[in-house]
């Protein structure tokens, strides 16, 4: 089953390539003089296993096609270019003194507790959202051990009551009392 990218070679083209190669030409310089690409000449002698014999090696000279020479009878030689002169560049020589020792900046000031964005926030600075959304502020005071939380925060959080003062505290909120607060204290 043939490929769509199959190329055709014909016997002429086929027996060129073979001549030239054996003959030491590169496969680019085959491939050129075929008007095929490089790969497709590569593909061609592998396939003709060519490309595992010993071949001879053309000087660079002799591989260019005979129509590229130009004919003399003379040997034609050219007066040589004066390279150009590059400039001298000088070098400091004087030994460079030795670095400074690195030094980080200052930590800038923590804000006012109570006014802490969340970029502020530092380890022990305790986590408790004010504010309403979506400008969030911090308290920032000292956390307690094991805790996110400053001490006064840490109380509103975990010292709400039991589940029945929770529940005698809704039900009379339902009532229609005021409720002053989520840890079931009533006013």
């Amino acid at each position: 089953m043939g490929s769509a990218w199959q190329c055709s070679w014909t016997d002429a083209q086929i027996a060129l390539l073979t001549d030239l190669w054996l003959a030491g030409y590169s496969s680019g310089e085959c491939a050129r003089h075929l008007g095929v690409s490089r790969s497709a000449a590569i593909g061609k002698l592998g396939r003709l296993g060519l490309l595992r014999r010993d071949r001879p090696k053309l000087p660079i000279m002799a591989r260019a096609m005979p129509a590229q020479l130009l004919k003399t009878e003379q040997p034609v030689s050219r007066p040589p270019k004066p390279r150009p002169q590059k400039p001298r560049i000088r070098q400091n020589r004087r030994p460079l003194p030795p670095p400074e020792p690195y030094q980080a900046p200052p930590r800038p000031p923590d804000p006012p507790i109570g006014e802490f964005g969340l970029l502020d926030l530092r380890h022990g600075h305790c986590r408790w959202p004010e504010g309403e959304r979506p400008d969030y502020r911090f308290c920032g005071r000292p956390q307690t051990d094991q805790s996110s939380y400053c001490e006064a925060h840490h109380a509103l959080a975990h010292n709400r009551g039991s589940q029945r003062d929770f529940d005698r505290a809704a039900e009379q909120a339902l009532a229609g009392k005021l409720f002053a607060s989520r840890a079931g204290v009533m006013e």
